[in-house]
């Protein structure tokens, strides 16, 4: 679902929420319903405001985000990160996994 505003809305949110299930930045335990919304693509570049644009980041990692050295992409509406050279000097792109187990999210 796609949407002319800017900001995510309830739907989405929950949406997001449910698939990512805390901050997408590795370690961070943060969950995604304390969250702000970040547009991978940014809107203000044209990017949409749907959840295949929409990922979790807790309020550091959102407002730190631009010059942390980490990176953010949908491949197929889920997302990929690669993380500063200080934490993979390989720069691999990934898939997030969960840094608690599933059980602390239900």
């Amino acid at each position: 679902m796609t949407v002319t505003d800017r900001i995510f809305n309830v739907h989405q949110r929950r949406a997001i929420t449910l698939r990512d299930k805390e901050c997408l930045i590795p370690g961070c335990h943060v969950p995604a319903s304390w969250c702000e919304i970040h547009h991978v693509t940014e809107h203000s570049d044209g990017g949409p405001t749907s959840t295949d644009n929409g990922v979790p980041l807790c309020w550091w990692h959102h407002r730190s985000l631009e010059f942390s050295g980490w990176e953010i992409r949908m491949n197929d509406g889920l997302p990929e990160i690669r993380g500063p050279a200080w934490w993979d000097p390989l720069q691999h792109w990934r898939t997030p996994r969960l840094s608690l187990p599933e059980f602390a999210f239900t």
